[in-house]
């Protein structure tokens, strides 16, 4: 059964709309996984858990501990998300495979709760 996401995104400069704003996306997708989990400190990147998905088409993520995304199979640095910090990319091609399409380090010296969701179709 298919899902249907909706994505508004507003950004105010002292209170009035930037340029552009709000962006909305809406897109009907074939696969759809939820998650929200906690993810010890150290061990390394895991995968997120978005596994079923062969082709992430959209990813909402957010952690309250200061994490390490790669995407695409990515292999270098990959993306610093600072604590309370929001990732979201719409209308991509991330195909890696499904086991590394998207992983995750937490080396914050927490514990941190990740909570979002990746799609596709």
């Amino acid at each position: 059964m298919a899902d249907v996401l909706d994505v508004t995104v507003i950004i105010k400069r002292n209170g009035r709309d930037v340029t552009g704003f709000p962006f909305q996306w809406r897109k009907v997708v074939d696969e759809l996984q939820q998650f929200s989990y906690e993810k010890t400190t150290g061990g390394g990147y895991e995968t997120l858990p978005t596994t079923q998905i062969a082709t992430l088409q959209a990813l909402a993520f957010v952690a309250d501990q200061a994490v390490t995304l790669r995407l695409d199979g990515q292999s270098d640095a990959g993306i610093v998300l600072s604590a309370g910090g929001l990732l979201l990319v719409l209308d991509a091609t991330i195909d890696a495979s499904a086991t590394t399409n998207v992983t995750l380090d937490n080396s914050s010296g927490s514990t941190a709760v990740v909570t979002g969701l990746g799609a596709g179709t």
